[in-house]
């Protein structure tokens, strides 16, 4: 009987031992494969994403949730990029944003914070590269492209339960990012085009007050 149970024990710790290698394999594959469509991301000299954007969020008082979606475009060249979405053109250049509305003539320029490039392809694969635990997440056929999906949950988030990103394995690009809130919000971006050095002039991305005459620029004041 003695010797049942210490073969029941190693039996266990045994099974132990090896999910917890398969799970460790699993988190650095993961990672990994972030890291090289990430190097891949940053190395091309301009990059243009049609996408995606759906808010998923609870009811009032219990009611059914409410799904909200709408189409942008975000155009990057080296650090700068420009982001057309919900009616507004975000131009963000050396570290400040630049939000150009159109319905009311107003340039609002803001400075950045550590997550100032969040819809850059790069920062949302670099995001939570740190300070995570990884994991595949599945694999499926979407449109005749294998989508191979990492499932990320950050460690020290106030506001974030887990992100879930699907990368394009033919092409080793950001096919979708889905954050899932502690809010019990989920949002998620799908790419529908992404066009590589074609070749777009840094001037596309760059604002330009000449381009917005008659407009009111609205900055921060200097403390």
């Amino acid at each position: 009987m003695i010797m049942q149970t210490k073969q029941l024990i190693w039996t266990a710790a045994a099974a132990l031992l090896l999910g917890n290698s398969a799970l460790a394999q699993a988190h650095v594959e993961a990672l990994n494969l972030l890291k090289e469509v990430r190097v891949k991301t940053e190395a091309y000299t301009d990059q243009t994403i049609a996408f995606t954007n759906t808010l998923d969020a609870p009811g009032r008082n219990g009611g059914a949730r409410v799904k909200r979606s709408s189409k942008g475009a975000v155009t990057v060249v080296g650090t700068n990029y420009r982001l057309d979405w919900n009616g507004q053109t975000i131009f963000v250049n050396n570290a400040k944003a630049y939000i150009v509305s159109p319905d009311d003539e107003e340039v609002m320029v803001r400075p950045l914070g550590k997550d100032g490039n969040a819809f850059s392809p790069a920062s949302l694969l670099a995001k939570y590269e740190t300070g995570s635990n990884f994991a595949w997440a599945g694999t499926a056929a979407v449109k005749g492209k294998t989508i191979k999906y990492v499932r990320m949950k950050p460690k020290a988030s106030e506001e974030v339960r887990e992100i879930v990103i699907g990368i394009d394995l033919s092409t080793k690009r950001l096919y979708s990012y889905q954050e899932f809130g502690l809010n019990d919000v989920i949002t998620t971006i799908t790419v529908d085009a992404y066009t590589v050095n074609g070749g777009v002039s840094k001037a596309k991305v760059l604002f330009n007050r000449a381009n917005y005459p008659g407009y009111t620029v609205v900055e921060p004041k200097s403390k």
